[in-house]
């Protein structure tokens, strides 16, 4: 062989593992448990719901600080919490679709939107939803994500007021968009849920933290704020008895109620055709 056939012989060696490379990186959008992304691990279980895994051993402040515009009295005191396991975290909110697959029905005021996340479920209809789930265990467990899971997966290891920045604009979330944040500009209000994953993710590939419909989360409401929270990422038990808190705001909120540190509440058993859910799985069924 001369010089030039080795070369040449080279040269297909490295497009051929090139292309490989290219492929590979193009897989990454498919939804395989274990497979590794550039934003972690992805499961899809049987069901079609994708999951996203989230990092532990990160620390965070949940709730905001004093001087942060429109910020409520119960997002503080602000607080340090490391999350200690890692979990899996729904990429959406539970559509319409996935609801009726487990429970037969819609609920839903914005029907005949498959993609579109429920609405008009309470946190015990979420529960219920859970709880039929986890009857198709596939070595998971489902539950609701506590509070401190919320906001430290929304956030995405940022400080800022929403994941994307400082500013909320009708070109980052579905929400009531004729009141914009931090000087962003007014645009197109939807007035209804629209379908998930309509905007950018955020850093960890979570889409629609911000807007469309208020998530509720495991934990009781107390207006003390972050006084109790254990600083770990487990649920809050020092709560008021049935209420129950929501995050992210909804289709129909102001910009403000869409920060990353708000907290809203209703009665474990309310409906809202503003609020749904997404999960979390994890192999820990302590929380």
């Amino acid at each position: 062989m001369n010089i030039n056939e080795e070369k040449k012989d080279n040269l297909e060696i490295v497009v051929a593992v090139s292309l490989l490379a290219i492929l590979i990186l193009l897989a990454g959008d498919v939804a395989v448990f274990g497979q590794v992304t550039g934003l972690g691990k992805v499961k899809k279980n049987s069901i079609g719901m994708e999951l996203v895994e989230i990092p532990s051993g990160q620390s965070f402040l949940i709730g905001s600080p004093e001087s942060e515009e429109w910020r409520d009295k119960d997002e503080g005191p602000q607080k340090k919490v490391t999350i200690a396991k890692s979990f899996f975290m729904g990429k959406y909110e539970v559509t319409q679709e996935q609801w009726e697959v487990i429970m037969g029905s819609n609920p839903s005021n914005n029907r005949d939107c498959a993609r579109c996340p429920v609405e008009q479920v309470s946190w015990e209809d979420a529960q219920e939803f859970i709880k039929k789930l986890n009857a198709k265990n596939n070595g998971y467990v489902y539950r609701l994500p506590t509070e401190a899971e919320w906001e430290y997966a929304a956030r995405a290891g940022k400080k800022t007021v929403f994941t994307s920045g400082n500013t909320m604009s009708f070109k980052e979330a579905n929400f009531d968009s004729r009141y914009p944040y931090g000087g962003a500009s007014k645009g197109k209000y939807h007035v209804k849920t629209i379908e998930v994953g309509s905007y950018k993710a955020n850093a960890w590939g979570l889409y629609d933290t911000h807007g469309n419909v208020g998530e509720w989360v495991q934990d009781k409401y107390t207006s003390a704020g972050y006084q109790d929270l254990p600083t770990d990422g487990s649920v809050n038990t020092a709560g008021d008895g049935y209420k129950r808190v929501y995050r992210g705001g909804s289709w129909r909120s102001n910009s403000r109620y869409l920060r990353s540190a708000n907290r809203s509440w209703k009665n474990q058993r309310d409906r809202s055709r503003e609020v749904g859910f997404r999960i979390v799985a994890t192999r820990d069924v302590k929380r």
